[in-house]
């Protein structure tokens, strides 16, 4: 630790010993020390903790905006004109250098936390919309289906109609939803643009939130893919144990039961993701920002695929059933469709663990 904080001390030395220099050089002394600490922990010699230290801060230019001293260390223009022009004449001018772009603004504690409990509080909005997309095809499955078979006393067409209302509905408050959410959202929009200067302090808290909420994370995502493996059950159940006559009259219920699941592990899922989001979003900027979902605040991929990807598979089912009237074969499709988003969702968070880990 000796020799990191002598090179700390030799990164300084070219600059005014300011107040703000001072307590820049403090804040990366104590970004030096948790991760010399880390690397220790992890197993590496001390020489080789050293190295990875000095490798990953080593360099001012690249840290000065998360301490935010840009300005500060940023090489100053002479007011006044050297002395050979001076003499060469009064018609000798300065050449100005290229505008610098302005440095954003340093996010502060104060409004990560605001914006921690924003996503808090509307997690659960985002969850309940993004299910809602997907169990609004239910009532029109399960009502054209029972309608089909005679179950209940309603015309087919009725059925339809009294069927694609309820999508309809469901899909516009789903919508509502979304809005109303949004607009809560809409005053850290810097924050989700990266539109900030990271601060040390503010980097720690948000990978400590994140880090506290990780066990309930990982549980939820546990106990979601679960589901989404599971969705099939109620199909394969109603295909291989029911009678045909009713296999074909009850198959849209069925279908019905496996959104539901769907649906339920979307909501277990993103409701205890916001901790996460909330990190990730504070702790990368600008191009290092959203490289996949940025313009839904780093929602859940595997939310945003489940959002499309069950329903184009309850599509493919009712195609194939009523068009090729194939209710005896057609279920194969659930089992099928239900591992592999199981498969999928398991790798993405196997790859989203990969990266947090670099």
């Amino acid at each position: 630790m000796n020799v990191i904080t002598a090179y700390l001390e030799t990164m300084f030395s070219a600059y005014p010993q300011t107040p703000r220099m001072l307590e820049a050089k403090a804040e990366l002394h104590a970004m030096m020390e948790d991760a010399y600490t880390g690397y220790l922990a992890t197993g590496l010699s001390e020489n080789e903790a050293v190295g990875r230290v000095i490798t990953e801060f080593g360099n001012l230019d690249e840290v000065a905006p998360q301490l935010g001293i840009s300005a500060d260390i940023a090489p100053r223009t002479s007011a006044s004109t050297p002395v050979s022009s001076a003499m060469s004449g009064p018609t000798a001018t300065p050449v100005a250098g290229p505008a610098k772009s302005p440095v954003p603004a340093p996010v502060t504690h104060d409004e990560a936390e605001r914006y921690a409990e924003a996503r808090r509080r509307t997690e659960p909005r985002l969850a309940a919309a993004v299910a809602m997309f997907v169990v609004s095809p239910a009532p029109l499955l399960a009502l054209v289906t029972l309608s089909t078979g005679g179950t209940i006393g309603l015309g087919q067409d009725h059925a339809v109609l009294i069927g694609l209302a309820c999508l309809l509905v469901v899909v516009v408050a789903a919508v509502l939803m979304l809005v109303r959410r949004d607009h809560e959202l809409a005053r850290f929009r810097r924050l989700t643009a990266g539109e900030f200067t990271r601060v040390p302090g503010v980097d720690r808290w948000a990978d400590e939130l994140a880090a506290e909420l990780a066990p309930k994370r990982a549980t939820a995502l546990q106990v979601a893919i679960g589901l989404w493996i599971l969705a099939a059950s109620p199909v394969l159940a109603m295909s291989l144990l029911a009678e045909p006559a009713v296999t074909s009259s009850w198959i849209g219920v069925a279908v019905a039961g496996t959104l539901i699941m769907v649906a339920t592990g979307l909501v277990v899922f993103i409701s205890a993701n916001w901790a996460q989001s909330v990190a990730e979003t504070l702790t990368k900027t600008d191009s290092n920002a959203y490289a996949g979902y940025a313009g839904n605040e780093r929602r859940s991929i595997v939310g945003v695929i489940a959002a499309f990807y069950w329903p184009l598979v309850v599509a493919i089912f009712l195609a194939w059933s009523f068009l090729g009237s194939a209710w005896g074969i057609s279920w194969i499709i659930w089992p099928i469709a239900g591992v592999l988003f199981g498969a999928l969702a398991s790798g993405l968070s196997a790859v989203e663990r990969y990266r947090a880990a670099q």
